[in-house]
């Protein structure tokens, strides 16, 4: 593979970010009644890894995993019927790892929106189940 394919991959994931959703359902609450932070973080962590998947298309490598992620503040709460919108935007790359900053908004059933939370996921690219270079470079010309 060469370097102007694999700038021209990091280009596309880095001008257009990932988006994911979905709507609170009653099965999505804790137990004072808004929306589950453990949902949250997983709902994060499936939209970054989308983000990662689309970023390795086209390398040697089979796949990525979550490594890390940073402190993750929730400032509003979410309800029942609620829509969740969460965007994932590639930040950085190493030699084998991906950062990626996922935001997650609510919209109520007025049509109001406001931030639940953000976060920064970090993943490494892999090659049968081991760290492996994922020959991708971060431009943004």
């Amino acid at each position: 593979m060469n370097e102007q394919t694999n700038t021209t991959i990091a280009k596309s994931a880095v001008s257009q970010t990932t988006l994911h959703s979905f709507m609170v359902f009653p099965e999505d609450l804790n137990y004072a009644g808004t929306l589950f932070g453990g949902k949250v973080l997983a709902e994060m962590d499936r939209a970054a890894a989308k983000a990662a998947r689309r970023l390795l298309y086209g390398t040697p490598c089979d796949g990525s995993v979550t490594v890390s992620l940073d402190k993750v503040d929730f400032v509003s709460p979410a309800h029942l019927g609620d829509f969740i919108e969460l965007t994932a935007t590639l930040k950085k790359l190493g030699r084998t790892s991906i950062e990626i900053h996922v935001y997650v908004s609510k919209e109520d059933t007025t049509g109001a929106i406001a931030k639940i939370c953000e976060g920064t996921f970090v993943f490494v690219s892999l090659k049968d189940g081991k760290p492996y270079p994922h020959n991708c470079f971060f431009s943004t010309n």
